[in-house]
């Protein structure tokens, strides 16, 4: 992820990039880059995700809201594989298998 200006809800500086692609974890996924408390602070409890990259950025973005405690819903017609040697396939069953629910824009969950 690239944040191009200063973002005063998260703390970050004017530029920061992430090579994890999530959008909870800076590079290696050990340091939060303050959504987690941003989200619990408006009294969001569900993510729902569509973007480029369902195998990377989005599986990375979905999986890790899971984990910090959200239901994460990755909205698959909205979103695009880049598909490396399988690497789509492997993202889906990672998602099913951390609870992450898969579906489509027309079938959200309520």
């Amino acid at each position: 992820m690239i944040f191009s200006s200063p973002s005063p809800q998260f703390g970050h500086r004017s530029v920061s990039m992430s090579d994890s692609c999530s959008a909870f974890f800076e590079n290696g996924r050990r340091t939060p880059i303050g959504l987690t408390g941003w989200l619990r602070k408006h009294g969001i409890r569900r993510v729902v995700l569509c973007a480029l990259a369902t195998d990377f950025c989005v599986a990375y973005s979905a999986i890790d809201a899971g984990y910090q405690g959200f239901e994460a819903v990755v909205t698959l017609d909205a979103c695009r594989g880049i598909d490396l040697g399988g690497s789509l396939d492997a993202a889906l069953a990672q998602m099913r298998e951390a609870g992450v629910v898969l579906a489509t824009s027309l079938a959200l969950p309520g």
